[in-house]
């Protein structure tokens, strides 16, 4: 006390002085402990010590009180300060950040967490985390079934507890336990355990009826929190859901505009496109009539749209092109020409070459392909299906001048029915259709398993144009003249795609005409004899060629080596059972017999049909893994009948009938 002589005892002095220190040590703000000191040194009569005790009690309420007011006095600074910052313009990611670390600066805590709900799954997702330390917090996804329920009409309420490890949620709300409680602790249970939490205080975030989610702050130790911090979070969590809505809006609003933005840019580039386009269309319609050719009309499309061009036809046959393209694979140009097709719009292929569809009263004439000049640029749109609409035109006018694909026809008509050197008249017409006959062509005479006519009629004039071919119909066969001297890749060729496009069984034969225009009439007529000769064995949905099977297409003329076509293909079977009075060749037979079946076959030849599979096995061991391919099973039939006819039309002489033979015959 001002004025006291430091050398007086606390023994002289009266309960007035000592109150009177007390209430300096209080103005002072001095620590609680030199209120604990003044009590135990003062020496007064029992009655004043009580008096000092509750006077030092008093005094520390009046100092708790100045303290906490003085924390609230900050702890609302704060706020205004973070109100402030919130309503800053920001994105939500930003906005969700601020609010999250304020949250753990106000509260002093460990850790901060904003969870919302996410509207799409119902789950609530841990959209921030501020004092993390587990690398799963954020982006924790909390499933819908473990989230608090939220009464309609009613908003959630604040969540707290003491040490969330160490209590475990009971199996229902008690009296003392708010409804969720449970809830809260399960949903928070794996959050809680990766970052070593106790102390939890959730708040909710929600704007009227809108409940967005909660706000959390936690503590690694065990600690009550005091209404004061629960009001402050929850003061906090009111103007971050504010915040949070608005800054959505506003992202909502920006986006819109800029979708807004976008739509007019295209609009107003697409309005002055149609009216650039409006013009050339009329110039190019007037060079059109006036004759203009492809070549030309290509060429000035390439340097209107800046790029290379060219014009294919309905089976991709380029007609024309002006410029460099990227070679495009068939697979690629199919499937955008097929979209392109469908929507009737330019579209763009994977090395950015643009496809334009190309039609005439809904009639398929071709497509139009365009590759800009500079890389990642889209030509004008408008410009470029003027310039396709006048192709389209030109197309048409040349269809309806020239009908080249019916003297093409007609021309093959001829040849085959010419037996001998071709006349000169012939020759003329197939130099103006610019045919070389003179190189090496296959005739492919091919057999439809459809009665659709027009079907393959519409198949086989695209395929005779993509090979720059012929095609013509002759006794309901079809019959194709193409380069080239490989008449079994072509018969083979013709087959897949023919029967893939009427979706029925197709046979084909070939044969090669290897001097061109004077061979078609033989290699016609061989084509057809080896046709019939697989019509007569049942062996329909194959192709061969004469050259592989031309000793069927005589029936057995001596000018080929029957003897020795059935001893190379059935030799290792005949070997076996003469050697070891087999059955090989006889379960092979039966084995065709019963369209490839080991059940029928062994019904067939009156064994078990176990005994059938050992004998196909050993089969396989003679003739190879591929004998049953189908040009090699074909070799196969053919050499059993022709074995069996040979034994039956000349027996030796005076001696036994080989075993396998009179199998067969029995078997029959």
């Amino acid at each position: 006390m001002a004025g006291e002589d430091p050398h007086t005892t606390t023994g002289d002095l009266t309960l007035t002085d000592h109150l009177l220190r007390l209430l300096e040590l209080l103005a002072t703000e001095a620590p609680a402990h030199a209120c604990d000191r003044l009590l135990t040194r003062a020496r007064a009569r029992p009655q004043d010590l009580h008096r000092l005790d509750h006077a030092r009690h008093l005094a520390r309420e009046t100092a708790g009180h100045t303290a906490r007011r003085a924390r609230r006095e900050a702890d609302l600074a704060s706020l205004v300060d973070t109100a402030r910052e919130l309503t800053r313009p920001a994105r939500p990611e930003a906005t969700l950040a601020l609010l999250t670390r304020r949250a753990r600066l106000l509260t002093a805590t460990d850790l901060a967490l904003t969870v919302l709900h996410d509207e799409d799954t119902g789950e609530a997702v841990v959209r921030a985390a501020d004092g993390a330390v587990a690398a799963r917090t954020a982006g924790h996804r909390i499933p819908a079934r473990l989230l608090p329920p939220a009464a309609p009409g009613h908003p959630p309420g604040p969540f707290s507890t003491t040490d969330l490890l160490a209590a475990r949620p009971p199996a229902g709300p008690t009296a003392a336990e708010p409804a969720g409680h449970a809830a809260h602790t399960e949903a928070l249970d794996a959050l809680a355990r990766a970052e070593s939490l106790h102390a939890v205080l959730g708040v909710p975030l929600h704007t009227g009826e809108d409940h967005l989610g909660y706000l959390y702050v936690a503590d690694r130790t065990a600690r009550h929190f005091t209404p004061d911090e629960v009001a402050l979070l929850r003061s906090l969590a009111d103007l971050g859901a504010v915040a949070l809505t608005t800054t959505r809006l506003l992202a909502h609003v920006r986006t819109a505009n800029a979708e807004l933005e976008r739509a007019g840019v295209r609009a107003r580039a697409g309005l002055r496109d149609a009216i650039e386009a409006r013009g050339a269309q009329d110039d190019l319609f007037r060079l059109a009539l006036d004759g203009i050719g492809l070549d030309e009309l290509l060429a000035r499309a390439a340097g209107e749209l800046g790029g290379g061009i060219s014009v294919h036809d309905p089976a991709g046959e380029r007609l024309a092109a002006h410029g460099r393209l990227p070679r495009t694979t068939a697979a690629d140009l199919d499937r955008v020409r097929l979209n392109a097709a469908a929507t009737g719009i330019a579209c763009p292929t994977a090395d950015g070459t643009w496809v334009v569809p190309l039609t005439v009263r809904s009639e398929d004439v071709g497509s139009l392909l365009f590759h800009p000049a500079g890389p990642g640029t889209e030509p004008p749109e408008q410009l470029l299906l003027a310039h396709a609409r006048t192709v389209s035109l030109l197309l048409m006018m040349r269809r309806s001048t020239a009908t080249e694909g019916q003297i093409r026809d007609d021309l093959l008509e001829d040849l085959v029915a010419c037996d001998g050197p071709p006349p000169e008249r012939l020759l003329a017409r197939a130099r103006r259709l610019s045919a070389d006959l003179d190189r090496p062509h296959v005739v492919v005479v091919a057999r439809p398993g459809t009665s659709a006519a027009s079907l393959v009629d519409g198949w086989a004039a695209v395929h005779a144009r993509r090979h720059r071919g012929m095609k013509t119909v002759r006794d309901g066969l079809l019959v194709l003249l193409l380069p080239g001297q490989d008449p079994a890749a072509r018969a083979e060729d013709v087959r897949t795609r023919l029967a893939a496009a009427t979706g029925a069984p197709v046979t084909a034969a070939a044969s090669v005409s290897p001097r061109g225009a004077a061979t078609v009439h033989r290699a016609h007529r061989e084509a057809v004899r080896c046709l019939e000769a697989l019509l007569a064995l049942d062996t329909t949905g194959v192709s061969a060629a004469a050259g592989d099977l031309g000793f069927l297409g005589v029936l057995l003329a001596d000018d080929h080596d029957v003897p020795g076509f059935v001893e190379r293909t059935l030799g290792p079977l005949l070997d076996h059972d003469s050697a070891r009075l087999s059955s090989l060749v006889e379960t092979l037979d039966g084995w065709f017999r019963a369209a490839g079946s080991p059940s029928r076959a062994a019904e067939l030849l009156h064994v078990h049909p176990n005994t059938v599979s050992r004998r196909l096995e050993r089969i396989t061991q003679l003739l190879g893994p591929d004998w049953q391919r189908p040009e090699q099973a074909l070799e196969l039939q053919l050499a059993l009948r022709l074995h069996r006819t040979r034994a039956l039309l000349a027996p030796a002489p005076g001696g036994p009938r080989p075993p396998d033979t009179a199998r067969a015959v029995t078997a029959r």
